[in-house]
């Protein structure tokens, strides 16, 4: 493979180390506070400074469905590249490679299209340290992981993704290098790296931006040479493979400026490429700001806070209301990525000692109604289970069970549904809560009881039941971890 003078195009870092020290990073941050008006307006003066005018633009709305793939943990399609130290064919060593590859993503397309995926995210391609199985451990980041594959092997996936009208996102990492990277021991890339020590305080922004994140090395993205390298880097994976779009790892540790010019250099020559950065932060006034950088979208890291503090034993509902006021800070909220689980955080289904199965249904209720780009964790659909990292990472079993059939239902909802863009909430309690969604002629309306007991609603309109067709009028009687889609008469 032809190397350009940089490369690096992975995001995600996370090892279960690096899964503790994000828990540890936002454990102030994930309280969720009801924000004011003028928060939006302080955010939008603080981020005009910034030297680029980047136009957000690009093929993604809030009608598109993101699956999120980790490539090791999917599926083999290619035995021949399974002969290496690091790999286990004994499903239960979660930390050593386990086979999945890009043949058996393509493999697997129709399987994705069936499930409404417009866009794949896969995480890190580039090549990693031993056991970097999740692709955060950069090793060389001009070559391919040959664990996965080929060059060759990702560009067939682009390509056939693409047949089907599904777009390819790939992970990509500025923020760190492996731990035993090459350039560590190069002296003429001694000023490439902070080498500041670990993070120990995530309220210093200091450390935040230039200390060592899980004891990563901190790259040094205000020099010169190592902004060019990257800039360069990105432009040739883009050219190189085709991709739709990036997902970009760790966004808070690296400056903001940093990520401005980066966004203003990609768009300038594919002004239509998507960029989504993962903002592990739950102030929606701080992801907004990253709009103004130049992302397109964010993980809205503020809506999965109340999700998860919502569908859970003794959750409240009142944590959503809040999320769901809050996303007003942003100038378009739909276009924010909002999910229920990821490699980072433990399953919806695991959360919980009990009840998890219901949980998730909800769950799944609300983001494939919610007005903004869904993104499904591998094996969501049929409700893979795990904890944290790394039981959150299993590898992913191919069934169509009861939560699959369920999932699909709420697909043809959505796909009925996907100019229904106006929210409201109709009543809440921190035993329940009812969404009303509109497109300005028709509604419908959602209500979720996450308590044990049941539940009566008062109704002003007259609904019928999207799946059991039952007319409803006047009061919803709501059964425990109950969960009704209403259509407005």
């Amino acid at each position: 493979m032809k190397k350009l003078s940089i490369i690096l195009m992975t995001l995600l870092l996370f090892s279960c180390q690096d899964q503790a020290a994000n828990n540890t990073a936002d454990e102030n941050n994930n309280v969720i506070v009801e924000e004011n008006v003028e928060t939006k307006e302080t955010v939008q003066e603080e981020t005009s400074r910034f030297e680029f005018d980047v136009q957000l633009k690009s093929t993604f709305s809030n009608e598109d469905l993101i699956y999120f793939i980790m490539i090791d943990r999917f599926n083999d399609g290619d035995l021949d590249n399974n002969n290496f130290e690091d790999y286990s064919d004994n499903h239960e060593d979660l930390r050593h490679y386990l086979g999945g590859d890009f043949k058996g993503i393509t493999e697997k397309l129709d399987y994705i299209k069936g499930l409404g995926a417009t866009a794949i995210w896969i995480t890190p391609v580039v090549d990693n340290e031993p056991f970097g199985y999740h692709g955060y451990w950069t090793s060389d980041f001009e070559a391919v992981n040959p664990h996965f594959g080929s060059m060759e092997d990702l560009k067939e996936l682009v390509a056939e993704a693409h047949k089907r009208d599904i777009k390819i996102l790939l992970d990509y990492v500025v923020n760190h290098t492996g731990y035993q990277h090459d350039w560590l021991n190069d002296p003429d890339k001694k000023d490439w790296f902070h080498a500041k020590g670990d993070i120990t305080n995530y309220n210093d922004k200091d450390q935040l931006l230039n200390y060592n994140l899980a004891g990563l090395p901190d790259l040094n993205t205000e020099n010169p040479q190592v902004k060019d390298y990257f800039f360069n880097n990105v432009m040739w994976w883009i050219e190189e493979t085709g991709v739709d779009g990036l997902r970009l790892d760790t966004v808070k540790h690296v400056p903001e400026d940093y990520w401005n010019e980066f966004a203003y250099i990609i768009k300038s020559t594919y002004p239509d490429f998507f960029l989504l950065g993962e903002v592990f932060h739950s102030s929606p006034s701080y992801l907004a700001g990253f709009n103004e950088v130049g992302f397109d979208s964010v993980t809205n890291f503020s809506i999965y806070n109340g999700i998860k503090d919502t569908f859970k034993i003794y959750g409240d509902a009142n944590k959503l209301k809040i999320a769901i006021n809050n996303d007003q800070k942003f100038d378009d909220f739909t276009m924010n990525s909002i999910f229920l689980d990821n490699h980072d955080v433990s399953r919806l289904i695991s959360r919980t000692s009990k009840h998890g199965t219901e949980y998730l249904y909800q769950g799944l209720t609300f983001i494939m109604t919610y007005p903004s780009i869904p993104v499904i964790y591998y094996g969501t659909e049929i409700g893979l289970e795990g904890k944290d990292d790394p039981e959150n990472r299993n590898m992913m079993t191919f069934i169509q069970n009861d939560t699959y059939i369920y999932y699909q239902t709420l697909l043809e909802l959505r796909n009925k549904t996907r100019d229904f863009k106006t929210v409201s909430i109709l009543d809440v309690h921190s035993d329940y809560i009812v969404l009303e969604y509109t497109n300005g002629s028709e509604s419908y309306v959602t209500a979720f009881n996450i308590s044990l007991y049941e539940k009566t609603i008062t109704l002003e309109n007259n609904y019928t039941d999207y799946f059991t067709e039952e007319q409803v009028s006047g009061q919803l009687i709501l059964q425990p971890l109950e969960t009704r889609i209403l259509w407005q008469e």
